[in-house]
């Protein structure tokens, strides 16, 4: 049987994601590869060789899933010999650093001995090996190869802010591994008022347009719909407007900080533990609980090659009694699960104004359909695909997502319409509100109608860290 081509295998690797297409491209050309990267490295040293490899294919498989070069081992090739260029600059920066020193070890006035710098800079280069790649990549081209955060970005195929946060983190770590305590403000930050008063009270102008673009792919390694990366060092910051006025205009209901710091193992489970820090204009419930009486404290997910995956969620009710709900718990698949991390586009939606009719038997519950610029405030439009989570066969007790997400995988707006019955009745975990309907409670608000079941705007949430909040005009 013929084995498939370079181009048959890139195209999967592209479009579904299929890890065994990647390692069966890199076979054909591995032993190549690590024959390049010892000549390049000058070493027999296996450990190094195998971190230049390592190194090689991470960038290869990212790489690999958002673009498709025109001769992939030529491409690979050049890969390596540019990861074994970084690998020689960071080894021979170290040692200049240390021929630079000449005095040795020596005792201070009490009689004790002074580790040398040379110590010091050894000490240093472990504790960065010790970390995740991404970060470890940030700090050695900062600090070691002299290049700018904007250069980084570049290189690494993603956002300042994103390398600025990877510097910052991938600092943090290598504290931690050397014991060195961090240096802390001495005035108290971040209060409420500090965090809520940059931010417009007011929900921002937004305006969404649609673009003749063609629909681009979605890698979305998000915890939908809560903007956060579930990868040590993530950390994200968005602000939810509520409806109010019988749904004329938003208010600002709760800021939102999200910061993924350690790893975890949760029955078993590899994952990632998501601090979160919720705050409010005034003392009223938090928005990211269960229920009336619980506030939220933390969150634990997983990113897989193919998957977001939610593992845990903690709670602490009034009384200060915390509760924990995991994966294997009764209906935590209905109210959290797993979300693949490619979203499906479908196009088959029949949609006029703010009417849609669901044409298809197999619609997936989440899906995107069309690109759309969306401009919030005075900030420069972004070009998104507009993604949708509902239900196949919606009624009036569903809630239906719209989503806008970057090229870069990263929810830009997300909005919440609620069926007309959702959490209406009285002895519901979710009781919200005292009316008949949605409709009855928000009059002037936005409404969706699908398959003839009315949806009404309830929340909108942006997101922070990719907007400039504190420069926006208010409607």
């Amino acid at each position: 049987m013929d084995q498939p081509s370079d181009e048959h295998l890139l195209k999967q690797i592209r479009e579904d994601k299929r890890r065994d297409a990647f390692e069966s491209l890199i076979e054909r050309y591995e032993q190549r590869l690590l024959t390049l990267i010892r000549i390049r490295l000058n070493t027999r040293e296996r450990a190094d060789i195998e971190d230049v490899l390592q190194d090689t294919l991470i960038q290869a498989w990212l790489s690999l899933t958002r673009t498709t070069p025109s001769n992939f081992q030529s491409w690979l090739y050049q890969l390596g010999r540019n990861r074994c260029t970084d690998w020689v600059r960071m080894r021979t920066k170290a040692q200049k650093a240390r021929d630079a020193i000449s005095v040795p070890g020596s005792l201070d006035r009490r009689g004790i001995r002074v580790r040398s710098e040379d110590e010091r800079i050894d000490e240093i280069i472990d504790a960065l090996e010790q970390i995740p790649v991404r970060e470890r990549r940030a700090l050695s081209d900062f600090y070691f190869q002299g290049f700018s955060i904007a250069e980084i970005a570049s290189r690494h195929q993603t956002t300042q802010g994103t390398i600025k946060r990877r510097l910052s983190y991938g600092r943090d770590m290598v504290r931690n591994e050397l014991d060195v305590p961090r240096k802390t403000r001495t005035a108290t930050m971040n209060t409420n008022t500090e965090v809520i008063k940059d931010l417009p009270q007011t929900r921002p102008n937004i305006s969404i347009s649609c673009s003749t673009t063609e629909p681009f792919p979605i890698d979305l390694q998000e915890l939908a719909w809560w903007f956060i990366v579930p990868q040590i060092g993530e950390s994200v910051r968005w602000a939810l407007y509520e409806a109010v006025d019988e749904g004329k205009s938003f208010k600002l209901k709760s800021i939102h900080s999200m910061h993924a710091k350690h790893g975890a193992e949760i029955h078993g489970r590899e994952c990632v533990e998501i601090d979160i820090d919720e705050q409010e204009p005034s003392d009223g419930e938090g928005f990211l609980s269960f229920g009336p009486k619980d506030k939220s404290l933390r969150i634990w997910g997983c990113l897989t090659d193919t998957e977001v995956q939610w593992i845990a969620y903690e709670s602490e009710q009034n009384d200060g009694k915390r509760i924990l709900y995991t994966f294997l718990d009764k209906g935590w698949d209905q109210d959290f699960g797993v979300c693949d991390r490619m979203v499906p586009l479908n196009n088959s939606l029949q949609e006029q104004d703010s009417e849609i009719r669901i044409t298809t038997s197999d619609l997936p519950r989440v899906f995107c359909d069309r690109v759309f610029d969306v401009a919030i405030g005075d900030s420069k439009p972004i070009e998104c695909m507009r993604v949708f989570e509902i239900e196949r066969e919606p009624t009036d007790a569903h809630v239906l997502i719209e989503a806008y997400v970057s090229r870069a995988g990263r929810t830009v707006l997300m909005r919440r319409y609620n069926g007309n019955r959702w959490a209406k009745a009285k002895d519901s975990e979710h009781f919200l509100g005292t009316r008949d309907t949605w409709e009855e409670e928000f009059p002037h608000a936005d409404t969706k109608t699908v398959n003839g079941v009315c949806f009404v705007q309830y929340v909108d949430c942006l997101n922070c860290s990719i907007v400039d909040m504190g420069n926006t005009k208010k409607v």
